[in-house]
């Protein structure tokens, strides 16, 4: 198993195509900077509140994970070297070995844009008079969006290999996401805040506007759209074996 995960890490990272993951890696949380211009408005804010204000799109990591997740899936689907593998180290191995690496790619991508994110913040803050303050609330950030990263990965895995197909993967899983539950947000969150996406963003920002579930119950359903998604998944792939 060990080293079936190894190999689907170093395919993961292997072409010029992962150039693309890479850039999904960071589309959510600059998104979700962007699209509230009142994030760049500091004045009257203390460091440790303007710190944790820009540290939030980073949640917003696990939704790009669950692209990530499922690159391993999508890709040797579509270039037709799925049953290859699946002949060579069999279904079961194939199966965890791509969840698993998924989970550790897109941990591995967060935690450097975690760093290079934070580097930037600091730059930020301190063009507008302030400093980076790490507080309590800051590092919360980034423990539940590490969280929302590794249940996002095993999400995305398991709708890649539900759909098989690299498009309507990235389709269900980047715009679902960033148009239909973007705009439930605001118009009915009452709603929004049980979709997967959501769910994921409240592990880094429990309750965010009073829109968000809090980190418990966010948590219970993550895990709950996770395991239900992973195994629907490896019911289908061994329907279609058998």
């Amino acid at each position: 198993m060990k080293e079936t995960v190894r190999s689907e890490v170093l395919r993961s990272v292997s072409g010029s195509s992962i150039l693309a993951v890479y850039l999904v890696a960071v589309l959510m949380p600059v998104f979700v900077l962007f699209s509230d211009g009142s994030r760049f408005d500091l004045d009257g804010i203390d460091s440790a509140a303007a710190t944790a204000l820009l540290l939030e799109p980073l949640a917003w990591s696990a939704i790009s994970a669950a692209f990530v997740g499922a690159y391993g899936v999508t890709r040797e689907c579509y270039y037709g070297s799925m049953d290859r593998t699946l002949t060579g180290v069999g279904f079961p191995r194939a199966f965890s070995g791509k969840l698993v690496a998924g989970a550790v790619v897109a941990v591995a991508l967060s935690v450097g844009i975690f760093v290079v994110w934070t580097v930037g913040v600091a730059v930020f803050l301190a063009q507008n008079a302030l400093t980076l303050s790490l507080t309590g609330g800051a590092w919360r950030i980034y423990a539940g969006a590490l969280v929302g990263v590794i249940l996002g990965a095993f999400i995305g895995g398991a709708i890649g290999w539900i759909t098989r197909n690299y498009y309507t993967t990235a389709a269900i899983v980047l715009v679902l996401p960033m148009v239909v539950e973007f705009a439930l947000l605001r118009t009915a969150p009452e709603l929004a805040r049980f979709s997967p996406g959501l769910v994921l963003a409240a592990l880094g920002v429990p309750g965010y506007q009073d829109r968000l579930l809090e980190f418990g119950p966010a948590l219970c359903l993550a895990l709950a759209w996770a395991v239900a998604l992973v195994v629907a998944a490896w019911g289908i792939e061994r329907r279609k074996a058998a």
